[in-house]
């Protein structure tokens, strides 16, 4: 038993493979067999391109004196890719709606904590455009986007009010 132990250990790391005992019914190691180690099965990367199918077919001729046999050839066509046309997602503009009750800072802070690409200075500005024209651009997301930071935004202690108005439409 030992000394099966020992042989396996010896044999079992291969240059491309591992050895793997085939036991006998009797329990005694009877012979090895190379198997592939899974690195060589699960491979990252791109996969190989595929080689050409090829049909070949047989013509036999039994007119004109010649009786052979002709064999013809044939590589099939290669397969073209389909492009396929991806629709953009709508786009939403997230309006800020202008308030009285708003205190600067606190509108300012949160919409420069919440959207990623708004610095101070736009938040100034969009509470500003907000207060005087009734309506602010904060900024134009995809739908899911806008909705979170609509929902955030409401979440704050106090309250700051948004609209979601398609890209298209007018404000």
């Amino acid at each position: 038993m030992l000394f099966n132990l020992i042989l396996l250990l010896a044999f079992a790391p291969v240059h491309y493979g591992f050895m793997v005992p085939v036991h006998a019914p009797t329990g005694f190691v009877r012979a090895t067999k190379f198997c592939k180690p899974m690195t060589t099965l699960f491979m990252a990367g791109a996969p190989a391109q595929a080689p050409a199918k090829v049909k070949q077919a047989q013509k036999t001729s039994d007119g004109g004196g010649k009786g052979g046999t002709e064999q013809v050839t044939k590589t099939a066509d290669p397969k073209t890719r389909v492009e396929v046309e991806v629709e953009e997602a709508p786009r939403f503009k997230l309006l800020l709606i202008g308030d009285e009750e708003y205190s600067e800072e606190h509108v300012v802070e949160r919409m420069v904590d919440l959207v990623d690409d708004l610095d101070k200075k736009q938040g100034v500005e969009v509470y500003y455009a907000a207060q005087k024209a009734g309506k602010g651009l904060i900024g134009v997301f995809v739908l899911e986007m806008a909705e979170f930071y609509a929902e955030q935004l409401a979440r704050s202690e106090p309250m700051i009010f948004t609209d979601l108005v398609k890209e298209g439409k007018a404000q």
